[in-house]
């Protein structure tokens, strides 16, 4: 009877000791829409293909940075495997307390990680922490646009000035469209609330709109594609283009989450994060809104069409 009693003890413990050997990956998003959404898919599908069988805490702070503060205190406690938080606010919002923890960090869409304060200027590495940058094709978006719309002179841009990463891609964007004589308005929003009163004042002033990855406008690109619907709006997702926007030069918003879940496999599997380079992003490809186009009389060149991905015929 005791020999059954230890075998019994035996198997329980070895079956609570397998449960326990399944790394715990938190996932935290900044905002709910398509394009954070396709990360994370990306994330899991990742960690399976590098061989990582892992639970999941998952999260999002619905576009409200003191819930991402929450959510970040949450991981605290909780001491998963490690953090990947979706996008620049919420690896900012999670950062200082998993370092304080220990916990390891790899980020995902992260478009400026220096200008994030992420990692270090000179070095390019951060302590416990690394992930994959990425930072919009901004040439390529130009290009694109004088494509379609040769006699554009005006480009607004709609962005929130809190978020660093929207803020890094205007600043980059304003200096090559200069150069190539475009004239760049801006569109600040610092809430979803105000994108409707801020869309009304971008009608009749622009030739077309450009949006950066900004978790807050693309949050309510419902909103802005209503009101706009008379404008040509450019995107640096190509998941937008699916919800209205006219076209798209971007990165693939998948791949990138294939790219940090594989970085986070590494992790799990023993590597150190601070050893661990930043992955920067730069395969790009186009996405045009056929529909968007038949609506307001723009022809995409048949050149153009050639490699992009065509959606609303």
């Amino acid at each position: 009877m005791l020999k059954i009693i230890v075998i019994l003890h035996t198997l329980v413990l070895s079956s609570f000791c397998s449960i326990q050997a399944k790394p715990l990956v938190a996932i935290t998003k900044i905002a709910p829409h398509p394009s954070l959404e396709a990360i994370e898919k990306g994330i899991k599908d990742g960690l399976k293909e590098a061989g990582i069988d892992a639970g999941y805490q998952l999260d999002n702070a619905q576009g409200n940075i003191s819930t991402a503060v929450q959510i970040a205190k949450k991981y605290g406690a909780l001491k998963p495997d490690v953090i990947i938080p979706i996008s620049t606010p919420s690896a900012q919002t999670v950062y200082q307390v998993a370092l304080s923890e220990k916990i390891p960090v790899v980020f995902a869409a992260v478009s400026d990680p220096v200008a994030a304060k992420l990692i270090d200027a000179e070095t390019k590495k951060g302590k416990n922490l690394t992930g994959v940058s990425d930072l919009s094709p901004i040439s390529e978006q130009i290009r694109l646009i004088q494509i379609l719309q040769p006699s554009a002179q005006k480009i607004g841009i709609l962005y929130n000035p809190g978020e660093a990463n929207s803020v890094a891609l205007l600043d980059l964007f304003k200096l090559q469209a200069t150069a190539k004589g475009l004239e760049i308005k801006l569109f600040p929003c610092l809430s979803s609330v105000d994108l409707r009163a801020v869309s009304q004042k971008i009608k009749g002033n622009v030739d077309a709109v450009y949006i950066p990855n900004d978790n807050t406008i693309i949050s309510g690109l419902n909103v802005v594609v209503k009101i706009l619907d008379d404008l040509p709006i450019y995107a640096a997702d190509p998941e937008s283009v699916y919800r209205g926007c006219l076209a798209s030069a971007a990165l693939s918003q998948y791949d990138i989450g294939v790219e940090t879940g594989k970085l986070a496999a590494r992790v799990l599997k023993g590597e150190n994060p601070s050893t661990v380079p930043v992955v920067h992003a730069t395969v790009a490809y186009v996405t045009l809104n056929q529909r968007v186009a038949h609506k307001l009389k723009i022809d995409f060149p048949q050149s153009l069409k050639k490699n992009a991905i065509i959606i609303g015929d």
